[in-house]
């Protein structure tokens, strides 16, 4: 059976060193900054009955709020990987975080909803140029030893963002408006902070060859390509079941709070991925995520509100385990000259999952729960079959 890691990374290691001062400080603020752009895919969940109201208009046309940072978002990674490969990505970095303060306060002033999505697209793009650019920044800054770590506590930034941006949004009266007016200063003081802590020399990297010869040469990549796939269905089941709920609303008898604060601490057991994927590889990792993602969008077709409590326990140990395990696999498979453009597409595809789970459910909530979750759930387990096959291959 083949196996993957991040580059560099020992899988018969042992658990990695514990980060120095600079490396600890930068992946906080990595951190930070994940769950400051992620979490506005999220953060509009919650928000699309009041956006309904404001714009007098209907719930599954108020959910493409989410739809219109989602879709942008996933397209501007093709954009930023290949640059943060050509430009580096401390300018990547530092960039798309001020931009996204800008796009940010243009979403708060909104002022129609054909303005709120215009706006939200443009907050879309532009926060696409950290991700992908921060997580081949972990893989090139840390040493070998604390790669996986670093993945993982990226990976938990990330996905801890969906429950805790809902939260927070449904938490205050401050309204869509007022929640972006506090947000836009953070991107523009994290990202003065990262200019302080990424060095300087990690600029413009040399390269050898075209962006269609490296993308060539990805697609010829079974296991890459088998990753990206998968990596769609992820977070479009993640998002299911929550925006599902949202949807249903009443008819399944479940507090939405609780069910989004059940499934955080599940996402811890990313730190379980990169010690797990050290011992039995990447691909392991991956699809066994893949697989209990699947088995637990199933056990919420039972639709009573203890089987959908443990769904979303489930969903979220699934996923933890299923992003840093592709995340690894497609690090551990490409190279230095494409590794922004691998991670990249990996992320376009993860967030176009994501971007279109929202409107999906809230037309497959009107036909019935069987419909809403076991369509995810079998895309999930075909997911975890592909990666096993071309495992074995």
């Amino acid at each position: 059976m083949r196996s993957t890691s991040l580059p560099d990374v020992n899988l018969r290691g042992k658990v990695a060193d514990v980060p120095g001062p600079r490396h600890a400080f930068l992946l906080l603020l990595l951190m930070v900054c994940g769950f400051l752009v992620v979490g506005q895919l999220y953060i509009t969940i919650p928000l699309v009955p009041d956006v309904a109201g404001q714009f007098a208009i209907a719930p599954e046309r108020a959910a493409f709020i989410g739809s219109a940072f989602g879709c942008a978002y996933a397209i501007g990674f093709l954009v930023f990987g290949p640059l943060s490969d050509h430009y580096g990505r401390r300018r990547l970095i530092l960039f798309g975080l001020s931009a996204t303060a800008l796009a940010t306060l243009l979403v708060s002033w909104a002022q129609s909803f054909e303005m709120l999505l215009a706006s939200r697209a443009v907050q879309g793009v532009v926060a696409a140029a950290f991700p992908p650019a921060a997580l081949s920044l972990i893989a090139e800054e840390l040493p070998p030893a604390q790669r996986s770590f670093g993945v993982s506590l990226m990976s938990f930034a990330f996905l801890g963002a969906a429950p805790l941006a809902q939260v927070l949004a449904d938490g205050t009266d401050a309204g869509l408006s007022g929640i972006m007016l506090r947000l836009a200063p953070l991107y523009l003081i994290t990202a003065i902070a990262l200019a302080f802590v990424i060095r300087a020399g990690n600029g413009r990297t040399e390269q050898a060859g075209s962006l269609r010869g490296h993308l060539t040469s990805l697609l010829r990549n079974t296991g890459i390509f088998t990753a990206w796939g998968a990596a769609v269905t992820v977070l479009f089941g993640f998002v299911s079941l929550h925006a599902g709920a949202q949807a249903l609303g009443d008819r399944l008898g479940v507090d939405l709070q609780t069910l989004r604060l059940v499934g955080l601490p599940p996402l811890l057991l990313t730190f379980a991925a990169a010690p797990l994927t050290r011992r039995h590889g990447a691909s392991f990792t991956a699809r066994l995520g893949l697989t209990l993602a699947g088995l637990a969008l199933a056990l919420a077709v039972v639709a009573t509100s203890w089987a959908v409590m443990a769904a979303s326990m489930v969903l979220s140990a699934g996923v933890a385990f299923a992003v840093p395990g592709l995340i690894a696999t497609v690090a551990g498979h490409a190279t230095n000259a494409n590794r922004g453009l691998a991670l990249a597409i990996y992320t376009f595809s993860l967030f176009i999952g994501a971007s279109l789970a929202s409107p999906v459910a809230q037309a497959l909530a009107q036909i019935g729960i069987a419909t809403l979750w076991l369509l995810p759930a079998g895309l999930l387990l075909m997911a975890a079959f592909g990666i096993t096959v071309n495992a074995w291959l």
